[in-house]
């Protein structure tokens, strides 16, 4: 499969949509908060839809996921560089990240709010290394995942500032432990355990 990307346009008056290409579905959801003070945040979130993906491209079920509220940056070598706030998903098969508030060289802003453009990417979690962490003394620490060398397109993703995650309409708090966790054979098989 490879890293796949797209920028695209959210319609938020016409979600639930989703991108065949990516395997991919964008969702309107009610979040509450980590303190759970306060009204809840009307968020677009994404969501994996391996089901979309057919043929050569088909991946299998993706029955759980780790959803992480993140900064995200992705270079290829094609001259892809795009950087900013976002979401992140860690399935058992996959990453699946967007980037709804941030920069896309030389294209207009990212602005999921204002405009509706994301920047949205995937791959399979074994066309990637395990991730280099650098570690930060009072904030979260940044992972680096470099492509295998085999793939045809090289990239680094780095994923900063991840310290949300959300699950059952709930934002928590998302430790590195967490990340490490869901990196792990043992965390990766617990995410392809269905229901």
């Amino acid at each position: 499969m490879g890293l796949r990307t797209a920028r695209l346009t959210i319609d938020r008056g016409s979600l639930p949509q989703q991108h065949r290409g990516l395997g991919i579905r964008f969702e309107r959801q009610s979040v509450a908060k980590i303190k759970g003070d306060g009204p809840p945040i009307d968020m677009v979130v994404i969501r994996p839809a391996g089901a979309l993906l057919t043929g050569e491209d088909a991946i299998g079920p993706e029955p759980r996921w780790n959803h992480v509220v993140c900064g995200l940056r992705l270079k290829a070598l094609d001259g892809t560089d795009v950087q900013g706030g976002g979401q992140l998903l860690i399935t058992g098969r996959r990453f699946i990240g967007m980037i709804e508030n941030g920069t896309q060289g030389g294209a207009p802003p990212l602005a999921l709010q204002k405009t509706g453009s994301v920047f949205c990417f995937t791959l399979q979690r074994d066309d990637a290394y395990l991730p280099e962490m650098k570690k930060h003394r009072l904030t979260p620490s940044d992972f680096a995942f470099r492509s295998k060398e085999e793939l045809g397109l090289g990239f680094v993703f780095v994923v900063f500032s991840a310290a949300a995650s959300i699950a059952n309409g709930k934002m928590s708090y998302w430790y590195d432990k967490n990340m490490l966790y869901a990196m792990s054979k043992e965390g990766r098989d617990h995410l392809l355990q269905q229901g």
